[in-house]
């Protein structure tokens, strides 16, 4: 009798201290050390994530097997309505029972569906903008952010006259579509007026938005961007405004790591992002994507516990401190890099809170808006006007019938 009591403590101490491991399956490698810090620290109890990495290149099609097996019961997911759409076809995910209160409004569109119900909980908030080598412009005198977009185009012929490339370019298919178009116009086109080419309501060949396009064809003739723009790699940008041969390039936030190229070419590097100062004057910002639960799942309800706890700051920190990303919490974080805390400034006084690149209702058919503005870009550089360029876009929209097809025909 003795030893059978000794077992059942010993059995109820093992169920007290062990917990329940609950898989979180992701492309990003980096999720691993973030959540071995969750898993030692204890900080979500009785629980144990692990952490699963799939190649991204072939993630979504991987996911979708498994998650039809019930499998896994948390999940990371690429960002907006479009992405969205089949696990909502397939019924693998469900809208939260809460509301975000504490997730940054710029990050939201990543988990809003077609329906404009929230599914899941956005992570990794990135800014794009003009990223600038501050020490080089600081040398030849430009001291303050352009507020005006003739004060940005006096900057580029200083630097022009200077020898210096103003703003450098990359030709990579998601650079031209993700950044480029996207950072144009955050800065020139008010937030009112993307809404409206989301809903059809205006048109990508109205005035506004062909301003967008001459824009850029502008600084293309004017030569204030690089002459190889369309043959020219993204890494080949940055480095040559690391070099300072180049004073600026679209890019993003994530460049800012300790690990960036631009560190290791030039330990001492120092950022500075402008917006385009046009008429909206912000910087585009967006969440890398989403922490989903599987609806599935046999541990669905573990998993909601977790996706609750990122939702909170103690995540928020951990998740700034630890892989150096700015995560999507919009309250007041203790975040140890200067860079990063920077950058959630910007996000949150300048952030654009609107993403065309991830609308259902411009990317669910092809040719996607995401397809035709690189396509429109290069139109530009072959010697296309903006509102040639502009035509394209929305010719290729109303072939398939998008939302707007009537009223922009």
């Amino acid at each position: 009798m003795k030893y059978i009591i000794i077992l059942i403590l010993s059995c109820i101490a093992f169920s007290a201290t062990s917990a329940q491991h609950i898989d979180l399956y992701t492309w990003r490698v980096q999720e691993g050390a973030l959540w071995q810090k969750i898993n030692q620290q204890k900080l979500i109890p009785g629980i144990h994530v692990n952490v699963k990495v799939i190649n991204f290149d072939t993630y979504q099609q991987h996911m979708q097997l498994v998650l039809q097996n019930g499998r896994p019961a948390l999940f990371q997911w690429a960002p907006g309505a479009a992405a969205l759409a089949p696990l909502l076809q397939h019924t693998f995910i469900e809208p939260n029972e809460y509301q975000l209160n504490n997730i940054n409004p710029s990050a939201l569109t990543a988990a809003t569906a077609t329906d404009a119900k929230i599914y899941g909980v956005p992570f990794a908030v990135q800014l794009e903008g003009l990223l600038v080598n501050k020490k080089l412009v600081n040398k030849l005198g430009i001291n303050q952010r352009p507020t005006s977009l003739a004060q940005l185009e006096s900057y580029f012929s200083q630097l022009k006259r200077n020898q210096i490339t103003p703003l450098h370019m990359a030709s990579d298919d998601w650079y031209l579509s993700q950044v480029v178009i996207e950072v144009l116009m955050a800065g020139l086109l008010p937030a009112q007026k993307a809404t409206q080419l989301i809903s059809g309501e205006s048109c990508f060949t109205d005035p506004d938005f062909i301003h967008v396009l001459d824009t850029l064809s502008h600084w293309h003739q004017s030569g204030y961007l690089n002459k190889n723009a369309m043959t020219e790699g993204y890494q080949g940008a940055g480095t040559n405004v690391a070099l300072a041969n180049s004073a600026s390039v679209f890019d993003g936030g994530w460049r800012t790591s300790p690990n960036s190229l631009f560190y290791e070419i030039d330990p001492n590097f120092e950022f500075e992002f402008w917006a385009i100062p046009g008429k909206s004057n912000k910087f585009y910002a967006f969440a890398d994507g989403t922490y989903q639960v599987n609806a599935r799942g046999r541990y669905s309800d573990t998993a909601k516990r977790i996706l609750k706890f990122t939702t909170t700051q103690q995540f928020a920190e951990l998740f700034a401190n630890e892989l150096n990303e700015l995560p999507a919490y919009s309250k007041h974080m203790n975040i140890k890099s200067k860079n990063l805390t920077a950058l959630a400034e910007l996000v949150s006084s300048q952030g654009y809170g609107v993403s065309l690149f991830s609308a259902a209702s411009l990317n669910t058919s092809e040719p996607s808006y995401q397809t035709l503005t690189r396509d429109a870009i290069r139109l530009i550089f072959s010697g296309k006007t903006g509102k040639q360029a502009a035509q394209s876009i929305q010719k290729g929209l109303n072939s398939w019938q998008y939302v707007g097809h009537k009223h922009c025909a």
